[in-house]
């Protein structure tokens, strides 16, 4: 084989482990760790500067691929093990893409601190050996993008995407709700209700997000209970520590309710105080109905819901759901309410309870039929240890 086929064989894997590289690179940072890296700069800036991901995914981009024209340079791997040259630039990426949560509380980097250097080390030294080596490999007879030395590169490649994607923060939750905080940050409260909504994990910190993201829209008390929902009426207001904000301003949460109090109070203590001293807002009775709602404190949401609505009005649906609950659970309610439709599916809800005897059973098929009501929420999180029986 010529030197000029061997040089254009080396040519073109070269073009195409580059393509690659810059292609997973700038989509996983433009697509997929954009909230992660506004996050981290937002803490790391205290809120002076602002990440702009096409700006900030291009920059990143453009600098890891010098890094490993760097090592390229350095070692003149052009054979079978070319693409090992991006292991340091996909390294770096994995480390920068890497903090949780945690990061306010002061940033480190954790493992890698140790992991970082030794792998580079490692990758050094084997980039060295492949030198050493490379004379010695076999001609191939196939050329161009599809060769055996190609495909040996494009198999190399991709198994350290996957070492990014295994390594670096891939926490769903986590996601979820940094994207939820940006689109809070810039009032795309649509966007921020579409995320992660097919899916049933969550947190108090991604629950509380959503109630604020909810109350903004005016659909507190009709779609809450549309979403998987951890804490209780504690996962409300941000504490500092189970539920906290990390890029979106507090103060615009408490601007929605009324007032903000430097003094810090459990949820229902800050709600009965803005409300006894009527500086709560239209947003901040959704809160306190809703927080009964949360907490299935229903006696108390049956004696404040008349403060706010007309119980023989128009209502949102989990306010209705809640009243006709109430009226079964109660043999003496408060408030007496019927309503024909909540009625007939109640009774619908309640057929399918006793219809499995298998509670995994049971709770499956109810939560696919009702899993976007009050009822199911009441039935999974309070009915088993209630008195009163659904």
């Amino acid at each position: 084989m010529s030197n000029y086929s061997v040089k254009d064989g080396t040519r073109v894997v070269r073009i195409a482990c580059a393509v690659l590289f810059v292609s997973f690179t700038f989509l996983y940072l433009y697509d997929y760790q954009d909230d992660i890296l506004a996050m981290a700069q937002h803490v790391l800036s205290d809120g002076l500067t602002h990440y702009n991901r096409t700006i900030g995914a291009v920059l990143i981009t453009v600098v890891l691929w010098l890094l490993q024209i760097g090592f390229y340079a350095l070692f003149r791997l052009q054979g079978r093990a070319h693409a090992v040259t991006f292991f340091p630039s996909l390294l770096t990426l994995t480390v920068i893409t890497s903090p949780d949560n945690s990061i306010d509380e002061g940033f480190s980097f954790g493992a890698w601190l140790v992991a970082w250097p030794v792998l580079m080390l490692i990758c050094t030294g084997v980039m060295w050996y492949a030198r050493q080596v490379q004379q010695y490999e076999p001609v191939d007879s196939s050329k161009g993008f599809l060769s055996r030395r190609a495909w040996i590169n494009y198999v190399t490649m991709c198994a350290m995407f996957v070492f990014v994607g295994l390594f670096s923060n891939h926490n769903d939750v986590f996601h979820y709700r940094m994207h939820v905080e940006s689109c809070l940050n810039d009032s795309l409260f649509d966007e921020a209700l579409a995320t992660g909504e097919k899916s049933n994990k969550t947190d108090s910190s991604l629950t509380s997000l959503r109630i604020h993201a909810l109350a903004e829209k005016n659909q507190l008390g009709e779609r809450l209970f549309e979403y998987p929902l951890v804490g209780g009426s504690a996962a409300m207001l941000p504490n500092g520590k189970s539920v906290k904000y990390l890029m979106y301003p507090e103060k615009n949460l408490y601007k929605n309710l009324g007032c903000w109090l430097k003094q810090h109070m459990s949820t229902m203590h800050y709600l009965k105080f803005i409300h006894q001293h009527k500086l709560a807002t239209k947003s901040a009775h959704d809160y306190l109905l809703c927080a009964y709602l949360l907490d299935g404190n229903l006696d108390a949401f049956v004696h404040s819901i008349g403060l706010y609505y007309d119980i023989h009005g128009q209502m949102p649906k989990h306010y209705r759901e809640a009243l006709t609950l109430y009226n079964h659970l109660r043999s003496n309610p408060f408030i007496s309410y019927r309503s024909t439709i909540m009625e007939t599916d109640f009774q619908d809800f309640q057929t399918l309870i006793h219809k499995y005897n298998n509670p995994v059973e049971r709770a499956a098929a109810l939560r696919d039929t009702y899993g976007n009501t009050y009822w199911w929420y009441y039935y999974n999180q309070y009915s088993c240890k209630s008195k009163y029986s659904l």
